[in-house]
Protein backbone atom coordinates (compact mmCIF):
# COMPACT_ATOMS: atom_id res chain seq x y z
CA UNK A 1 0.00 0.00 0.00
CA UNK A 2 1.31 3.69 -1.21
CA UNK A 3 1.43 5.95 2.42
CA UNK A 4 -1.75 7.99 2.26
CA UNK A 5 0.78 11.20 1.30
CA UNK A 6 1.18 9.61 -1.85
CA UNK A 7 -1.23 11.19 -4.52
CA UNK A 8 -3.37 8.85 -5.68
CA UNK A 9 -5.18 9.45 -9.24
CA UNK A 10 -9.31 9.13 -8.12
CA UNK A 11 -11.14 5.81 -9.04
CA UNK A 12 -14.14 6.46 -12.24
CA UNK A 13 -16.44 5.82 -8.87
CA UNK A 14 -15.41 7.48 -5.63
CA UNK A 15 -15.74 6.08 -2.07
CA UNK A 16 -18.44 7.58 0.26
CA UNK A 17 -18.24 7.43 3.91
CA UNK A 18 -21.73 7.84 5.88
CA UNK A 19 -21.76 9.53 8.84
CA UNK A 20 -22.29 6.23 10.93
CA UNK A 21 -19.09 4.93 8.85
CA UNK A 22 -17.39 7.74 9.79
CA UNK A 23 -18.18 7.27 13.69
CA UNK A 24 -17.31 3.78 13.83
CA UNK A 25 -14.00 4.03 11.84
CA UNK A 26 -13.17 6.71 14.36
CA UNK A 27 -14.25 4.70 17.17
CA UNK A 28 -12.06 2.05 16.10
CA UNK A 29 -9.05 4.31 16.13
CA UNK A 30 -8.62 5.63 12.44
CA UNK A 31 -8.12 9.98 12.71
CA UNK A 32 -10.44 11.12 9.98
CA UNK A 33 -11.71 14.89 9.29
CA UNK A 34 -14.47 16.17 7.18
CA UNK A 35 -14.05 19.20 4.97
CA UNK A 36 -15.78 20.60 2.49
CA UNK A 37 -18.04 17.36 2.17
CA UNK A 38 -14.79 15.33 2.01
CA UNK A 39 -12.80 12.93 4.03
CA UNK A 40 -9.03 12.96 4.96
CA UNK A 41 -7.33 10.36 6.79
CA UNK A 42 -4.60 12.00 9.11
CA UNK A 43 -3.02 8.93 10.97
CA UNK A 44 0.62 9.38 8.95
CA UNK A 45 0.53 13.58 9.12
CA UNK A 46 -1.14 14.51 12.42
CA UNK A 47 2.61 13.87 14.62
CA UNK A 48 3.88 16.30 11.51
CA UNK A 49 1.43 18.76 11.77
CA UNK A 50 2.27 22.02 12.35
CA UNK A 51 -0.08 23.74 14.63
CA UNK A 52 0.02 20.29 17.22
CA UNK A 53 -1.64 17.04 17.41
CA UNK A 54 -3.98 18.56 19.76
CA UNK A 55 -5.89 20.93 17.22
CA UNK A 56 -6.39 17.76 14.71
CA UNK A 57 -8.10 16.26 17.04
CA UNK A 58 -10.56 18.18 18.45
CA UNK A 59 -12.04 17.99 14.70
CA UNK A 60 -12.35 14.40 14.19
CA UNK A 61 -14.63 12.58 13.04
CA UNK A 62 -16.76 15.84 12.47
CA UNK A 63 -16.81 18.75 9.69
CA UNK A 64 -14.20 21.31 10.10
CA UNK A 65 -14.34 23.21 7.61
CA UNK A 66 -14.76 26.51 8.76
CA UNK A 67 -12.16 25.87 11.42
CA UNK A 68 -9.69 24.47 8.66
CA UNK A 69 -10.36 27.67 6.38
CA UNK A 70 -10.01 30.17 9.36
CA UNK A 71 -6.71 28.42 10.67
CA UNK A 72 -4.63 27.86 7.15
CA UNK A 73 -3.94 30.00 3.92
CA UNK A 74 -5.77 28.89 0.79
CA UNK A 75 -2.78 26.81 -0.62
CA UNK A 76 -2.82 24.08 2.30
CA UNK A 77 -6.89 23.45 1.12
CA UNK A 78 -5.81 23.53 -2.49
CA UNK A 79 -2.54 21.79 -3.10
CA UNK A 80 -1.90 19.92 -0.15
CA UNK A 81 -4.11 18.19 1.53
CA UNK A 82 -5.76 16.67 -1.20
CA UNK A 83 -3.20 13.82 -0.78
CA UNK A 84 -4.74 12.32 2.32
CA UNK A 85 -8.60 12.37 0.39
CA UNK A 86 -10.13 8.97 0.48
CA UNK A 87 -13.85 9.83 0.27
CA UNK A 88 -16.84 11.82 -0.41
CA UNK A 89 -19.14 12.21 2.81
CA UNK A 90 -22.18 11.76 3.03
CA UNK A 91 -23.48 13.82 6.19
CA UNK A 92 -26.72 11.69 6.58
CA UNK A 93 -27.50 8.09 6.26
CA UNK A 94 -30.56 7.02 4.35
CA UNK A 95 -32.64 3.68 3.58
CA UNK A 96 -33.46 5.16 0.39
CA UNK A 97 -32.57 6.75 -2.26
CA UNK A 98 -35.51 9.35 -2.97
CA UNK A 99 -36.81 11.32 -0.15
CA UNK A 100 -40.94 11.46 0.49
CA UNK A 101 -42.24 15.03 -1.06
CA UNK A 102 -43.90 15.61 2.04
CA UNK A 103 -42.17 14.09 5.50
CA UNK A 104 -43.40 11.87 7.61
CA UNK A 105 -42.38 12.90 10.48
CA UNK A 106 -41.78 16.25 12.39
CA UNK A 107 -37.59 17.38 12.59
CA UNK A 108 -36.42 16.67 16.05
CA UNK A 109 -34.96 20.14 17.64
CA UNK A 110 -31.23 18.81 16.78
CA UNK A 111 -32.00 18.40 13.26
CA UNK A 112 -33.47 22.23 13.56
CA UNK A 113 -30.11 22.97 15.36
CA UNK A 114 -27.88 21.60 12.28
CA UNK A 115 -30.07 23.28 9.66
CA UNK A 116 -29.88 26.66 11.65
CA UNK A 117 -25.75 26.31 11.99
CA UNK A 118 -25.60 25.17 7.96
CA UNK A 119 -27.41 28.81 7.30
CA UNK A 120 -24.82 30.61 9.68
CA UNK A 121 -22.11 28.51 8.19
CA UNK A 122 -23.02 29.90 4.82
CA UNK A 123 -23.96 33.25 5.80
CA UNK A 124 -20.17 33.37 7.61
CA UNK A 125 -18.27 31.84 4.17
CA UNK A 126 -20.20 34.60 2.07
CA UNK A 127 -18.58 37.25 4.53
CA UNK A 128 -15.40 35.90 3.96
CA UNK A 129 -15.47 36.27 0.57
CA UNK A 130 -16.77 39.49 0.76
CA UNK A 131 -14.05 40.76 3.46
CA UNK A 132 -11.71 39.44 0.92
CA UNK A 133 -13.19 41.16 -1.89
CA UNK A 134 -12.37 44.45 0.60
CA UNK A 135 -8.39 43.31 0.62
CA UNK A 136 -9.02 43.20 4.29
CA UNK A 137 -6.66 39.69 4.38
CA UNK A 138 -3.86 41.87 3.13
CA UNK A 139 -1.02 42.84 5.31
CA UNK A 140 0.01 46.72 5.18
CA UNK A 141 3.35 46.40 6.10
CA UNK A 142 3.60 50.57 7.10
CA UNK A 143 1.57 49.77 10.35
CA UNK A 144 4.48 47.60 11.34
CA UNK A 145 6.85 50.07 9.98
CA UNK A 146 5.12 52.10 12.32
CA UNK A 147 5.17 49.72 15.26
CA UNK A 148 8.59 48.72 14.62
CA UNK A 149 9.17 52.72 15.51
CA UNK A 150 7.80 52.05 18.98
CA UNK A 151 9.26 48.66 19.96
CA UNK A 152 12.98 50.36 18.74
CA UNK A 153 12.13 53.47 21.02
CA UNK A 154 10.74 51.93 23.99
CA UNK A 155 13.61 49.18 24.01
CA UNK A 156 16.23 52.07 23.64
CA UNK A 157 15.16 53.95 26.18
CA UNK A 158 15.23 50.63 28.33
CA UNK A 159 18.63 50.44 27.82
CA UNK A 160 19.13 54.39 27.98
CA UNK A 161 17.88 54.77 31.40
CA UNK A 162 19.25 51.34 32.88
CA UNK A 163 23.09 51.98 31.69
CA UNK A 164 23.28 55.81 31.80
CA UNK A 165 20.96 56.58 34.74
CA UNK A 166 21.87 58.21 37.44
CA UNK A 167 18.44 57.62 40.31
CA UNK A 168 16.03 55.62 41.01
CA UNK A 169 13.84 56.93 39.08
CA UNK A 170 15.54 56.16 35.98
CA UNK A 171 15.60 53.00 36.70
CA UNK A 172 11.85 51.89 37.71
CA UNK A 173 11.28 54.01 34.01
CA UNK A 174 13.38 51.82 32.42
CA UNK A 175 11.94 48.65 34.18
CA UNK A 176 8.58 50.08 32.77
CA UNK A 177 9.75 50.85 29.29
CA UNK A 178 10.62 47.10 29.41
CA UNK A 179 7.52 46.14 30.54
CA UNK A 180 5.86 48.30 27.75
CA UNK A 181 7.87 46.73 25.15
CA UNK A 182 7.09 43.20 26.10
CA UNK A 183 3.60 43.96 25.59
CA UNK A 184 4.34 45.70 22.97
CA UNK A 185 6.05 43.66 20.93
CA UNK A 186 3.88 40.20 22.23
CA UNK A 187 1.41 41.24 19.49
CA UNK A 188 4.06 41.42 16.99
CA UNK A 189 4.64 37.75 17.56
CA UNK A 190 1.06 36.56 17.57
CA UNK A 191 0.89 37.71 14.28
CA UNK A 192 3.92 35.84 13.68
CA UNK A 193 1.92 32.93 15.38
CA UNK A 194 -0.59 33.11 13.13
CA UNK A 195 1.71 33.39 10.42
CA UNK A 196 -0.18 36.54 9.23
CA UNK A 197 2.70 38.85 8.78
CA UNK A 198 4.71 37.21 5.49
CA UNK A 199 2.15 34.46 5.35
CA UNK A 200 5.38 32.05 4.71
CA UNK A 201 5.29 29.58 7.06
CA UNK A 202 9.49 29.23 7.81
CA UNK A 203 9.96 33.13 7.95
CA UNK A 204 7.33 34.34 10.29
CA UNK A 205 8.02 31.45 12.52
CA UNK A 206 11.70 32.54 12.45
CA UNK A 207 10.13 36.06 13.25
CA UNK A 208 8.37 34.36 16.33
CA UNK A 209 11.25 32.74 17.56
CA UNK A 210 13.33 36.18 17.09
CA UNK A 211 10.55 37.97 19.19
CA UNK A 212 9.35 35.60 21.33
CA UNK A 213 11.85 33.62 22.73
CA UNK A 214 15.22 35.71 22.39
CA UNK A 215 13.38 38.67 23.24
CA UNK A 216 11.48 37.92 25.70
CA UNK A 217 11.95 34.85 26.87
CA UNK A 218 8.72 32.68 26.40
CA UNK A 219 8.21 29.63 23.44
CA UNK A 220 6.36 30.78 20.58
CA UNK A 221 6.20 26.64 20.11
CA UNK A 222 4.42 26.70 23.56
CA UNK A 223 2.41 29.44 22.48
CA UNK A 224 0.73 27.91 19.03
CA UNK A 225 0.18 24.59 20.74
CA UNK A 226 -1.45 25.69 23.31
CA UNK A 227 -3.68 28.98 21.03
CA UNK A 228 -4.33 26.89 18.21
CA UNK A 229 -6.61 24.27 20.10
CA UNK A 230 -7.93 27.79 22.14
CA UNK A 231 -9.19 28.70 18.73
CA UNK A 232 -10.57 25.27 18.07
CA UNK A 233 -12.40 24.46 21.32
CA UNK A 234 -12.78 28.37 23.06
CA UNK A 235 -13.64 28.29 26.41
CA UNK A 236 -14.75 24.85 26.81
CA UNK A 237 -13.66 24.01 30.29
CA UNK A 238 -12.19 20.21 29.47
CA UNK A 239 -10.39 21.41 26.87
CA UNK A 240 -9.24 25.14 26.75
CA UNK A 241 -6.30 25.89 27.72
CA UNK A 242 -6.87 29.28 28.30
CA UNK A 243 -9.59 29.09 30.87
CA UNK A 244 -7.51 26.12 32.79
CA UNK A 245 -6.45 27.84 35.38
CA UNK A 246 -6.67 25.57 38.52
CA UNK A 247 -6.06 26.28 41.84
CA UNK A 248 -6.42 29.69 41.15
CA UNK A 249 -9.62 30.58 38.81
CA UNK A 250 -12.68 28.58 37.93
CA UNK A 251 -14.39 30.41 35.39
CA UNK A 252 -17.57 27.96 35.73
CA UNK A 253 -18.69 25.90 38.32
CA UNK A 254 -18.79 22.72 36.44
CA UNK A 255 -15.23 22.66 37.42
CA UNK A 256 -16.07 22.49 40.84
CA UNK A 257 -16.33 18.61 39.74
CA UNK A 258 -12.76 18.19 38.64
CA UNK A 259 -12.22 17.18 34.84
CA UNK A 260 -9.46 15.73 33.11
CA UNK A 261 -7.85 18.40 31.13
CA UNK A 262 -7.42 16.87 27.23
CA UNK A 263 -4.48 19.80 27.12
CA UNK A 264 -2.37 19.34 30.10
CA UNK A 265 -3.21 15.16 30.24
CA UNK A 266 -4.29 15.38 33.74
CA UNK A 267 -6.52 15.18 35.81
CA UNK A 268 -7.87 19.31 37.36
CA UNK A 269 -8.76 18.28 41.07
CA UNK A 270 -10.82 21.01 42.79
CA UNK A 271 -9.12 20.03 46.35
CA UNK A 272 -8.51 22.04 49.35
CA UNK A 273 -6.60 24.64 47.78
CA UNK A 274 -8.24 25.55 44.65
CA UNK A 275 -11.03 25.87 46.72
CA UNK A 276 -10.01 28.42 48.91
CA UNK A 277 -8.02 30.46 45.88
CA UNK A 278 -11.04 29.97 43.82
CA UNK A 279 -13.29 31.55 47.05
CA UNK A 280 -11.38 35.42 46.74
CA UNK A 281 -11.02 34.29 42.81
CA UNK A 282 -12.47 37.90 42.61
CA UNK A 283 -10.07 39.62 44.56
CA UNK A 284 -6.93 37.70 43.36
CA UNK A 285 -7.89 38.21 39.77
CA UNK A 286 -5.19 41.40 39.17
CA UNK A 287 -2.07 40.50 41.69
CA UNK A 288 -2.43 37.15 39.80
CA UNK A 289 -2.07 38.81 36.72
CA UNK A 290 0.64 40.81 37.67
CA UNK A 291 2.49 36.89 38.27
CA UNK A 292 1.69 35.94 34.70
CA UNK A 293 4.92 36.02 32.99
CA UNK A 294 6.67 34.27 35.56
CA UNK A 295 3.90 31.05 35.15
CA UNK A 296 5.12 31.58 30.82
CA UNK A 297 8.85 30.89 31.62
CA UNK A 298 7.86 27.41 33.42
CA UNK A 299 5.06 26.65 30.84
CA UNK A 300 7.90 27.91 27.60
CA UNK A 301 10.30 25.58 29.72
CA UNK A 302 7.81 22.23 30.02
CA UNK A 303 7.02 22.48 26.19
CA UNK A 304 10.29 22.36 25.05
CA UNK A 305 11.55 19.60 27.61
CA UNK A 306 8.90 17.58 26.87
CA UNK A 307 6.69 18.58 23.48
CA UNK A 308 7.32 15.39 20.75
CA UNK A 309 8.50 15.90 17.47
CA UNK A 310 8.96 19.32 17.78
CA UNK A 311 10.81 20.36 14.34
CA UNK A 312 11.86 23.72 16.21
CA UNK A 313 13.16 22.82 19.92
CA UNK A 314 17.12 23.37 19.11
CA UNK A 315 16.46 26.92 17.63
CA UNK A 316 14.03 28.16 20.46
CA UNK A 317 16.42 26.44 23.33
CA UNK A 318 19.18 28.61 22.27
CA UNK A 319 16.60 31.25 21.69
CA UNK A 320 15.75 31.30 25.61
CA UNK A 321 19.84 30.59 26.54
CA UNK A 322 20.48 33.42 24.68
CA UNK A 323 17.67 35.48 26.70
CA UNK A 324 18.86 34.01 30.04
CA UNK A 325 22.51 35.73 29.43
CA UNK A 326 20.96 39.41 28.53
CA UNK A 327 18.59 39.97 30.72
CA UNK A 328 20.07 38.92 33.86
CA UNK A 329 23.25 40.69 32.40
CA UNK A 330 21.05 43.80 32.08
CA UNK A 331 19.63 43.72 35.20
CA UNK A 332 23.24 43.01 36.95
CA UNK A 333 24.22 46.57 35.66
CA UNK A 334 22.11 48.40 38.32
CA UNK A 335 23.96 49.56 41.11
CA UNK A 336 22.60 47.73 43.92
CA UNK A 337 20.62 44.28 44.97
CA UNK A 338 17.30 46.05 45.65
CA UNK A 339 17.78 47.94 42.60
CA UNK A 340 18.16 44.72 40.89
CA UNK A 341 15.31 43.02 42.54
CA UNK A 342 12.95 45.82 42.07
CA UNK A 343 13.66 45.93 38.65
CA UNK A 344 12.82 42.48 37.88
CA UNK A 345 9.60 42.61 39.21
CA UNK A 346 8.48 46.03 38.01
CA UNK A 347 9.43 44.77 34.46
CA UNK A 348 7.56 41.68 34.95
CA UNK A 349 4.34 42.72 36.68
CA UNK A 350 3.39 45.56 34.78
CA UNK A 351 3.02 43.41 31.95
CA UNK A 352 -0.36 42.36 33.32
CA UNK A 353 -1.74 44.07 31.27
CA UNK A 354 -1.28 42.21 28.58
CA UNK A 355 -2.71 39.27 30.45
CA UNK A 356 -5.63 40.90 31.29
CA UNK A 357 -6.41 41.75 27.40
CA UNK A 358 -6.47 38.11 27.02
CA UNK A 359 -8.90 37.23 29.77
CA UNK A 360 -11.00 39.87 29.50
CA UNK A 361 -12.48 38.27 25.87
CA UNK A 362 -13.14 34.95 27.87
CA UNK A 363 -13.68 35.18 31.38
CA UNK A 364 -16.99 36.47 31.09
CA UNK A 365 -18.46 34.36 28.54
CA UNK A 366 -20.18 31.32 27.73
CA UNK A 367 -18.66 28.34 28.79
CA UNK A 368 -21.07 25.71 27.36
CA UNK A 369 -20.74 23.17 24.99
CA UNK A 370 -23.77 23.01 22.33
CA UNK A 371 -22.60 20.17 20.27
CA UNK A 372 -19.98 19.81 16.93
CA UNK A 373 -23.41 20.51 15.09
CA UNK A 374 -22.91 24.24 16.27
CA UNK A 375 -21.07 26.14 13.48
CA UNK A 376 -17.99 27.41 13.80
CA UNK A 377 -19.12 31.62 13.82
CA UNK A 378 -21.92 30.92 16.04
CA UNK A 379 -19.03 29.30 19.06
CA UNK A 380 -16.84 32.12 18.43
CA UNK A 381 -19.28 34.91 18.59
CA UNK A 382 -21.00 33.09 21.97
CA UNK A 383 -17.71 32.61 23.54
CA UNK A 384 -15.60 35.80 22.83
CA UNK A 385 -16.54 39.50 23.77
CA UNK A 386 -14.94 42.45 21.74
CA UNK A 387 -13.93 45.83 23.49
CA UNK A 388 -14.74 49.31 22.45
CA UNK A 389 -12.33 52.17 22.41
CA UNK A 390 -11.61 55.08 20.23
CA UNK A 391 -9.30 54.72 16.93
CA UNK A 392 -6.16 55.78 18.92
CA UNK A 393 -5.89 54.04 21.55
CA UNK A 394 -5.85 50.70 18.78
CA UNK A 395 -2.24 50.75 19.38
CA UNK A 396 -2.64 50.21 23.31
CA UNK A 397 -4.76 46.79 22.65
CA UNK A 398 -2.52 45.83 19.60
CA UNK A 399 -5.77 45.71 17.19
CA UNK A 400 -6.82 42.95 19.45
CA UNK A 401 -9.43 43.93 21.43
CA UNK A 402 -11.83 42.73 18.79
CA UNK A 403 -11.00 39.35 19.62
CA UNK A 404 -14.60 38.17 18.57
CA UNK A 405 -13.75 39.62 14.83
CA UNK A 406 -10.07 37.90 15.44
CA UNK A 407 -11.61 34.66 16.20
CA UNK A 408 -13.78 34.34 13.42
CA UNK A 409 -10.82 35.51 10.88
CA UNK A 410 -7.83 34.44 12.74
CA UNK A 411 -5.28 35.29 10.00
CA UNK A 412 -6.85 38.37 9.28
CA UNK A 413 -4.13 41.02 10.39
CA UNK A 414 -5.12 42.73 13.36
CA UNK A 415 -4.59 46.29 11.99
CA UNK A 416 -7.82 45.34 10.32
CA UNK A 417 -9.63 44.01 12.59
CA UNK A 418 -11.73 47.65 13.11
CA UNK A 419 -12.29 47.94 9.44
CA UNK A 420 -14.41 44.52 9.40
CA UNK A 421 -16.53 45.34 12.58
CA UNK A 422 -19.09 46.75 10.19
CA UNK A 423 -19.57 43.99 8.20
CA UNK A 424 -19.41 41.46 10.99
CA UNK A 425 -22.49 43.55 12.81
CA UNK A 426 -24.44 43.26 9.60
CA UNK A 427 -23.31 39.83 9.44
CA UNK A 428 -24.80 39.19 13.07
CA UNK A 429 -27.69 41.18 12.29
CA UNK A 430 -28.50 39.22 8.92
CA UNK A 431 -28.13 35.09 10.89
CA UNK A 432 -29.55 36.70 14.79
CA UNK A 433 -26.38 35.94 16.37
CA UNK A 434 -25.28 38.76 19.15
CA UNK A 435 -22.15 40.51 18.86
CA UNK A 436 -20.83 41.24 22.25
CA UNK A 437 -18.84 44.32 22.77
CA UNK A 438 -18.48 46.04 25.72
CA UNK A 439 -15.86 49.42 27.20
CA UNK A 440 -12.83 48.05 28.84
CA UNK A 441 -14.38 49.30 32.03
CA UNK A 442 -17.42 47.57 31.83
CA UNK A 443 -15.51 44.53 29.98
CA UNK A 444 -13.27 44.43 34.05
CA UNK A 445 -16.94 44.67 35.57
CA UNK A 446 -18.36 41.25 33.59
CA UNK A 447 -15.01 39.60 34.24
CA UNK A 448 -15.24 40.59 38.07
CA UNK A 449 -19.18 39.86 38.32
CA UNK A 450 -18.63 36.46 36.32
CA UNK A 451 -15.19 35.44 38.74
CA UNK A 452 -17.50 36.51 42.36
CA UNK A 453 -20.48 34.70 41.31
CA UNK A 454 -18.52 31.12 40.39
CA UNK A 455 -16.65 31.89 43.80
CA UNK A 456 -20.29 32.51 45.49
CA UNK A 457 -20.83 29.28 44.71
CA UNK A 458 -17.85 27.61 46.50
CA UNK A 459 -19.87 27.33 49.85
CA UNK A 460 -22.61 25.81 48.68
CA UNK A 461 -21.05 23.18 46.28
CA UNK A 462 -18.76 22.05 49.73
CA UNK A 463 -22.34 22.26 51.93
CA UNK A 464 -23.85 19.87 49.03
CA UNK A 465 -21.08 17.41 49.16
CA UNK A 466 -20.69 17.25 52.65
CA UNK A 467 -24.35 16.66 52.82
CA UNK A 468 -24.31 13.81 50.12
CA UNK A 469 -20.89 12.42 52.00
CA UNK A 470 -23.12 11.71 54.89
CA UNK A 471 -26.50 10.46 53.55
CA UNK A 472 -23.70 8.24 51.91
CA UNK A 473 -22.05 7.24 54.67
CA UNK A 474 -25.65 6.58 56.20
CA UNK A 475 -26.47 4.46 53.88
CA UNK A 476 -23.57 2.05 54.16
CA UNK A 477 -23.92 1.37 57.95
CA UNK A 478 -24.80 -1.71 59.40
CA UNK A 479 -27.94 -1.90 61.99
CA UNK A 480 -27.50 -5.17 63.95
CA UNK A 481 -30.66 -6.76 65.08
CA UNK A 482 -31.48 -5.69 68.45
CA UNK A 483 -30.28 -8.45 70.76
CA UNK A 484 -32.83 -10.80 72.54
CA UNK A 485 -33.16 -10.12 76.32
CA UNK A 486 -34.19 -14.01 76.72
CA UNK A 487 -30.59 -15.04 75.91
Amino acid sequence: MPPESTYVEPQAKKNIISRSQLEARCKAGEILIVINQKVYKLDKWIKHHPGGQLAIRHCIGRDCTDEFKALHPSYVLEKKIKYFEIADYLPRDSDSEFAPIIGSRARTNEEIFEAQSAQVSAAYRQLELRLKAENLFETNYINYAWEFARYLTLFTMAIVLNLYGTCTMHYMASALCLALFWHQVSFFAHDAGHNSISHNLQIDNGIGIFLADFLGGLSIGWWKKSHYVHHIVTNHPIHDPDIQHLPFFAVTTRIFQGFFSTYHQKEMVFDRVAQFFVSYQHYLYYPIMMMGRFNLYVQSMVFLATEPNYPYRKQEMFGLFIYWIWYPYFVMQLPTWNLAIAYIFISHMFTFMLHVQITLSHFGMSTEDLGDTESFAAKMLRTTMDVDCPRWLDWFHGGLQFQAIHHLFPRMPRHNLRDAQPFVIEFCEEVGLTYHIHGFAKGNQIVYTALKDVADQVGFFLEVAKHEAKEYVDAQKIVLPEAKKDL
